[in-house]
């Protein structure tokens, strides 16, 4: 028996449809949740991570879930005078948890000069790591920021916050 091919002619937008089925398949969004713009006071010269105050918790529905985060702070400046090195800068870290999952010290804002004096610079920042978290428990992704060499690092009066996305 030969098999034959119907085609409708037409379809009709104010009929009602249901969808019966699953949708499987790896690549799909399955929740964003962020932490909304975060004001207030940081300042640090500390040449280790500090929180700066922001944070978002996501609860993954699949061990194999992935977790797409960025962090950003619309604004930040490090200032002070030439370091022991001579390299001053800044660097953000996200921490999912406790456990640094992106930063390893990686200078978002630099400035290497060996003569005296002092100098100000100041940029936005962000931060995005993909991460496998093989968990369905809640976890809290952090924002952290640290100084080098005698810099301070300052985001007072700029916003910051932290998108994650959690992607199958």
């Amino acid at each position: 028996m030969a098999l034959t091919k119907v085609q409708a002619e037409g379809v009709n937008l104010a009929d009602n449809f249901a969808f019966s089925g699953t949708v499987t398949g790896a690549g799909k969004i399955l929740q964003i949740v962020t932490s909304g713009n975060i004001s207030g006071t940081f300042d640090t010269s500390s040449e280790t991570y500090q929180s700066m105050g922001c944070n978002v918790a996501i609860t993954p529905s699949s061990t194999s879930s992935k977790i797409m985060v960025w962090a950003n702070v619309s604004g930040a400046y490090f200032y002070g005078g030439q370091g022991s090195s001579g390299d001053d800068g800044a660097s953000g870290a996200i921490y999912r948890d406790s456990t640094e999952i992106y930063g390893s010290n990686q200078r978002f804002l630099y400035h290497r000069d060996t003569s005296a004096g002092s100098m100000e610079i100041g940029m936005p920042c962000v931060l995005q790591v993909l991460d496998s978290p093989s968990s369905t428990s809640e976890i809290t992704y952090h924002l952290y920021m640290r100084a080098f060499s005698g810099s301070t690092v300052n985001a007072s009066n700029y916003d910051r916050s932290i998108i994650a996305m959690e992607i199958a």
